[in-house]
């Protein structure tokens, strides 16, 4: 005879194994209107994206968590990513993001990369800190880690990132020299940026430590906290600023936009080289914009992590600055 008291703790555990699954990959997603399962075999051929059994038809698996799909600088970093796995063959990959740019949706992610069975992550980290223990379950597990763009503080293979203090600074000398050309001396200078992240934070600094000294003053920073409606209301109530720094992509292509709608004429430094971007660099609405490279930061953060799985790449906690461009007009 079967206990009621057992089947009913028996349909109480399976439906909180229900509830935990739900809950782990509810913050978690992948590209939208396609297979987000890419896999390769050992010769190396292309095609199509294929939801294809990752495990039965690749010896290694490898996961890009970013800190959400929808910027042109992550897709970038998957389309590295992609390369790596065309050039390396043998590579079961795919590619997830938190769905509200939130450390505790990664945080979900790196989880599920673990449970789904990854060999490594290439991850770029919302927080430094945050995602620690997701991070320290994913080692423990044997879990390759390495960071592009964004690192967290527990140790990984390597980190592959812009100096963005020094990117900083090269956008602030950038936009001084610009200012200098068009006989400006003195004025007030808007920053906007992301959020309060490690990559933000940096290039302010760097920004503001140009301008030390001089007869310009760089306003307080203001955030985009996912509505870009904040930047564009920033610059709209500004327009006597003498210039714009947007720190990433996002606030590059809000202060461009509402600056072409009002009509002023600030000198206006970006980030990144979004589409956008660099029509309204064609049209002299932005002065410059300052070019990393996510494609090889995915191509190689990948190549690295397989490398270590390989024992190829025997090396820890390496730092590797990938450099930037200063883009003008002229150099188009």
């Amino acid at each position: 005879m079967v206990s009621y008291k057992n089947t009913r703790y028996s349909i109480f555990a399976l439906g909180a194994m229900l509830l935990t699954a739900l809950l782990l990959f509810a913050g978690c997603g992948g590209p939208k209107e396609r297979a987000d399962v890419v896999v390769r075999g050992g010769s190396g051929a292309t095609g199509a994206p294929k939801a294809t059994d990752t495990k039965a038809n690749a010896k290694y698996t490898v996961y890009l968590i970013t800190m959400d799909q929808g910027s042109p600088f992550w897709q970038q970093i998957d389309a590295g990513c992609r390369q790596a796995v065309d050039e390396m063959g043998d590579i079961a990959y795919k590619w997830i993001a938190p769905r509200n740019h939130a450390s505790r949706e990664q945080g979900e992610c790196i989880d599920q990369a673990v449970a789904a069975g990854a060999n490594a992550i290439v991850l770029s980290a919302i927080s430094p800190t945050e995602t620690n223990e997701n991070l320290k379950r994913a080692a423990a597990a044997g879990v390759k880690i390495v960071y592009v763009d964004a690192a967290a503080t527990v140790e990984g293979v390597a980190t592959l990132m812009t100096d963005n203090l020094l990117a900083g600074r090269i956008a602030g000398e950038t936009m001084q020299k610009a200012l200098a050309a068009a006989g400006i001396r003195s004025g007030e200078i808007g920053l906007a940026a992301m959020g309060k992240n490690q990559n933000a934070t940096l290039r302010d600094q760097g920004f503001r430590e140009a301008f030390r000294g001089t007869g310009f003053t760089v306003a307080p920073t203001v955030y985009l906290d996912n509505d870009r409606q904040n930047i564009k209301n920033f610059v709209r109530d500004h327009p006597d600023y003498v210039g714009f720094f947007g720190s990433n992509g996002q606030t590059t292509f809000a202060i461009a936009e509402q600056v072409k709608e009002s009509g002023i004429k600030p000198v206006v430094i970006g980030f990144d080289t979004a589409d956008f971007t660099m029509q309204m660099l064609q049209e002299g609405v932005i002065y410059a914009t300052l070019q990393q490279l996510p494609t090889k930061m995915g191509l190689d953060g990948l190549t690295i992590a397989v490398k270590a799985l390989k024992g190829e790449f025997k090396e820890t906690n390496v730092k590797i600055d990938m450099g930037v461009n200063v883009i003008t007009k002229d150099k188009l």
